[in-house]
């Protein structure tokens, strides 16, 4: 059975409390961000509504174990067919057909749609007629990180739920009953404050891939030309992944030309502030969050060379100046 994460509660509750009142929507927007236990969030709540037991997944009814198992008739999850691609148009009128039948088990029919931002612009418009259509009987629970990417006309069919990020320190303690490990602050920044990922990111023993990154990139800005065949190929070997690492790194040195320091920075980034002129840093900094949306969202696009030519940037002017804030 899925696991409620703290940092779930409160939403789980107000979604309760709607159902419990008889105020629940026919559609639920989760808005919250990757890498926060979202999955297991959702399949939580549709084990809730299919189950035969109460308002709470009992865990022993046959429909929760059907849940367990992954065999439900009544629960259908749509997402893209491939990482980084659409859901389309033909998947919306798939569920669409299921919509429309009965439940097997009297009850709810219950559509996950995720993330509901990948929906292409056609799937976009079934997925309206289908939310205007539907039978009270099914429900649909969208989940997305991207709000802002999403067609306004399914926004206005849905209840919208946001679930705020948990707090440094509910991270840590979480970490804490998770792994017997010490946890560096700034392992939270690189994972984006996301718990799971952290969590993961600590059990593959990550922090090993990132400090080559950052040591390479560093030689990379002491002798440009020299490495930056070998720095963009490591990037290569996760653009999305390590590019983000990058970004948080220029971030945190920015922030040290600004003489703020604290413990969540991460380790090079005070030497970076020293080597890299602030225009440089600044420039390369908003580069780099373009960058990173180009090979984040068109995964179409030749990411090897959008990023040798953000490096070679870093050679057109001297990284030997020492910053001066503005």
């Amino acid at each position: 059975m899925s696991v409620l994460y703290p940092w779930f509660k409160d939403v789980w509750e107000q979604w309760h409390f709607s159902r419990n009142h008889n105020l629940m929507s026919l559609a639920s927007l989760f808005v919250v961000k990757e890498g926060m236990g979202e999955d297991e969030f959702v399949n939580l709540l549709a084990s809730s509504l299919l189950c035969s037991g109460g308002q709470k997944p009992c865990g022993k009814c046959h429909s929760c174990q059907l849940m367990e198992n992954k065999a439900h008739p009544d629960f259908h999850v749509i997402e893209p067919e491939k990482a980084g691609k659409q859901i389309t148009v033909d998947q919306i009128r798939q569920m669409n057909q299921r919509a429309q039948e009965s439940s097997q088990f009297a009850g709810f029919r219950v559509m996950i749609i995720r993330p509901a931002d990948s929906l292409n612009p056609s799937a976009g418009n079934a997925l309206l007629k289908t939310l205007e259509d539907s039978s009270e009987q099914c429900r649909f629970i969208l989940v997305t990180a991207h709000v802002d990417r999403m067609l306004p006309t399914i926004l206005s069919r849905c209840r919208r739920l946001v679930v705020e990020p948990p707090t440094h320190q509910v991270i840590l303690n979480w970490l804490g009953e998770e792994t017997s490990q010490q946890v560096p602050p700034y392992i939270l920044t690189l994972n984006s404050h996301a718990p799971l990922r952290v969590l993961d990111f600590i059990r593959h023993e990550r922090l090993h891939d990132y400090q080559q990154l950052a040591a390479q990139f560093c030689r990379f800005l002491e002798q440009p030309t020299h490495h930056i065949t070998s720095l963009s190929a490591l990037i290569e070997k996760s653009p999305a992944e390590y590019l983000a690492w990058l970004w948080y790194l220029l971030a945190d040195s920015q922030k040290c030309q600004f003489q703020l320091k604290d413990e969540s920075f991460l380790p090079e980034s005070a030497m970076i502030a020293q080597k890299v002129s602030y225009e440089l840093l600044y420039q390369q900094f908003q580069s780099l969050s373009v960058l990173l949306e180009q090979v984040t969202v068109q995964s179409s696009l030749n990411s090897e060379l959008l990023i040798l030519d953000w490096l070679l940037k870093f050679d057109e002017v001297s990284c030997s100046s020492i910053p001066t804030a503005i």
